[in-house]
């Protein structure tokens, strides 16, 4: 038995349609068809920026997010613009060199070598670097490895949930006095259940939604993943077994369970969905289990 996972996130075709979405999100006019594969200069207030759509359309398939297009649709969104990652790399000369990032007031510093990344960025990344390494270890017949890869997969699927529940939480401690004033916002801003504080979300930012976000398939995915997680993270026995078959079952659970549910959450709200970490999950290509011949 071998595990398969494509290359690509999307094919040409809706590698094509996502270009012309991001322009949408960005009310910015769409290119022609013809137009979609060239150079293209784009004006935003008093700053003009070139765009390779050929390089875009390549990444897109690649990682199923825009690269430029994203970077300018994601830095404009009011709850989730995700702040720059820099990194402090090269030889060691006895100079001590620091890098500040400032985001919403907070600072973080680091001293060479180091990186700063924001945490949707990391656990998203996760999820897709586990994801290739549970089908690499399992294929090089390391099923140990396999184990670990499907260990951290669900631990970083779990905690880029979190991530988006506290990055929404960050910005309303900074519009209310205090988050213990109303129910809903002192339990989103606690350290109870993922799916206390998920629920303490919809009742703060999409109440008429609740009924539809209860009967989910995201949601109920979610949990599936979360149960499984909790097994692991919170082992009851002395042994775990790890099904190869059904952890797969799992690992395809990401692009509903984590992804499909943070844009749902997007959707409730009238935001755009096409955030580019939620993006990458949502179109994680699916593990497929081939037999021998």
């Amino acid at each position: 038995m071998k595990l398969l996972i494509p290359e690509f996130h999307v094919g040409a075709e809706k590698a094509d349609k996502y270009i012309c979405q991001l322009f949408k999100d960005l009310k910015i006019p769409v290119p022609p068809k013809g137009d979609r594969r060239k150079t293209v200069k784009i004006t935003v207030g008093a700053n003009v920026t070139e765009i390779d759509l050929e390089k875009e359309f390549q990444y897109i398939k690649k990682n199923g997010k825009g690269f430029a297009l994203q970077m300018m649709l994601d830095q404009n969104d009011r709850f989730l613009n995700t702040p720059l990652s820099l990194g402090i790399t090269g030889d060691d000369c006895g100079i001590k060199i620091k890098s500040t990032s400032e985001y919403g007031g907070y600072v973080s510093t680091i001293e060479f070598p180091g990186i700063i990344e924001a945490p949707e960025i990391s656990f998203s990344d996760d999820v897709e670097f586990f994801r290739h390494e549970a089908v690499r270890t399992f294929n090089d017949d390391d099923l140990s490895g396999f184990a670990r890869s499907y260990r951290g997969f669900l631990q970083s699927s779990i905690s880029l949930v979190d991530c988006f529940l506290h990055r929404y939480t960050f910005h309303v401690k900074r519009l209310v006095p205090s988050t213990k004033e109303y129910a809903n916002t002192e339990a989103l801003d606690s350290r109870r259940s993922l799916e206390e504080r998920l629920e303490a979300w919809i009742t703060t930012f999409a109440p008429h939604k609740m009924e539809e976000y209860i009967g989910s398939k995201q949601r109920s995915k979610f949990i599936e993943l979360k149960s499984q997680r909790n097994c692991i993270v919170h082992p009851s026995n002395p042994s775990i077994p790890y099904g190869v078959k059904q952890a797969v079952r799992y690992l395809n659970y990401a692009q509903d369970g984590i992804g499909g549910l943070l844009s749902e959450l997007r959707s409730y709200t009238g935001y755009s969905e096409n955030i580019g970490f939620i993006r990458q999950v949502k179109t994680l290509p699916v593990i497929s289990v081939r037999k021998n011949a």
